[in-house]
């Protein structure tokens, strides 16, 4: 009697497997995250208001970074890095490992509580360029407009 393993089939529907899968990874898409991981990213965020601004970097667990504040008229830069999970951002801690950026949140600087709104940052977590622009006024919660 003759037995048969199931082990030539087993081997065949992986590379069947394989076969349709690796074509997938070549799209655009798997290309674009890997290409975007770790580039450096910077956004100006640009103060249009006729009172000074204060931001926030938003991470996970409660912790914030200020930014500002930001006199009228002027504007300040937040550098970041792409992580390898689409749309993430990251800024290094004091130890050099990245911390993912949740959100940046601004507002008015002497009425922050009643003034602060985010910063709408979907285009800079789904787009491939590298500069940003935002500008910020208190109207009077924040409105935050891409440039």
């Amino acid at each position: 009697m003759i037995e048969h393993s199931g082990r030539p089939w087993r081997r065949s529907a992986l590379l069947g497997v394989l076969i349709f899968i690796l074509p997938v990874c070549t799209l655009p898409i798997c290309a674009f995250e890997a290409r975007a991981s770790g580039a450096t990213v910077t956004l100006s965020i640009k103060n249009d208001d006729t009172s000074s601004l204060r931001c926030s970097v938003v991470f996970a667990h409660w912790v914030t970074t200020d930014v500002g504040p930001i006199a009228p008229g002027q504007a300040v830069t937040v550098a970041m890095k792409r992580g390898p999970q689409r749309g993430a951002l990251h800024i290094a801690r004091f130890d050099g490992r990245p911390m993912m950026i949740e959100n940046i949140i601004c507002g008015a600087d002497q009425n922050w509580s009643d003034s602060f709104d985010q910063l709408p940052l979907a285009l800079v977590r789904d787009d491939a360029g590298s500069a940003y622009q935002i500008e910020c006024h208190a109207a009077p919660r924040m409105v935050c407009t891409a440039k």
